[in-house]
């Protein structure tokens, strides 16, 4: 395969045809990867395209010389042709599976701790560049947690209405490590206290919503909300015997559904 990236296909395939000197009508394209944009430069990818030439046409067979008259008299004795020995057979070359390299634990941590480092300063660019004067601090770390803490006088703009600026600075950083190495890693981005008033509030509308549903007997839509917010409403209702929790919809509009039992 001859592979030519740009950032769209027609780019990658004018790659292809300025290095083989080619038109367009001359070789034949096979996309092998699609671009695509990502979301603030995360997952970003160039196109991916095979360029080959096509096959050349097979000459045409040679004309046929006529072949002069031998005289009469001329005995042509025919020739002992050696039989023909079959080709000694090349021997196949073993290949042996190939492995992949081992990450020592040693390795594992470092590239987490770069991963964290590297979060942390992506989110405060992010951060400034939604004007807000903040700066941003490691408050706990856990083998497979981290915890970063805000600290700013804008703490109701970075927290947005219903949270949603602080879990959508959330949802970059969790994808951004992700991409860097450390996606068995969980983040949880909190600003003044915001993330344990929030679980309260979560616990207050699971159990008053649960009343409702067991009154009523017709179940209730939530509004929709991000997954480890919804895990806790699940959470708080999980020994509740007189109702059960499932989600319904696609994200970003997944939702937790409170019906009887």
């Amino acid at each position: 395969m001859t592979i030519f990236t740009g950032k769209t296909e027609a780019a990658a395939i004018e790659a292809g045809l300025a290095a083989l000197n080619s038109r367009r009508d001359q070789v034949i394209t096979k996309v092998v990867t699609a671009p695509r944009k990502g979301l603030f430069g995360i997952g970003r990818r160039d196109a991916m395209v095979d360029v080959v030439l096509k096959p050349v046409a097979a000459a045409s067979a040679a004309a046929k010389q006529p072949v002069a008259a031998k005289p009469s008299s001329t005995v042509v004795k025919p020739v002992q042709r050696a039989k023909a020995q079959p080709a000694p057979v090349a021997a196949q070359p073993t290949t042996e599976p190939a492995t992949e390299p081992t990450v020592t634990p040693e390795e594992r941590r470092e590239q987490r701790e770069a991963a964290v480092e590297a979060v942390q300063d992506y989110l405060a660019n992010i951060v400034e560049q939604l004007g807000i004067d903040a700066t941003l601090d490691v408050e706990n770390t856990a083998h497979r947690q981290v915890r970063l803490e805000f600290t700013t006088d804008k703490e109701g703009l970075l927290i947005g209405k219903h949270g949603r600026t602080i879990n959508a600075l959330q949802s970059l950083g969790q994808l951004f490590l992700n991409h860097h190495g450390a996606a068995h890693v969980d983040l949880e981005l909190d600003v003044a206290g915001y993330r344990e008033r929030r679980a309260a509030t979560l616990v207050r509308l699971a159990e008053s919503t649960a009343r409702e549903v067991v009154a009523t007997g017709k179940p209730i839509y939530l509004d929709p909300m991000p997954s480890f917010e919804r895990k806790q409403i699940h959470a708080v209702l999980a020994k509740n015997r007189h109702v059960t929790t499932y989600s319904a919809g696609k994200e970003p509009h997944r939702a937790v559904v409170i019906e009887p039992a």
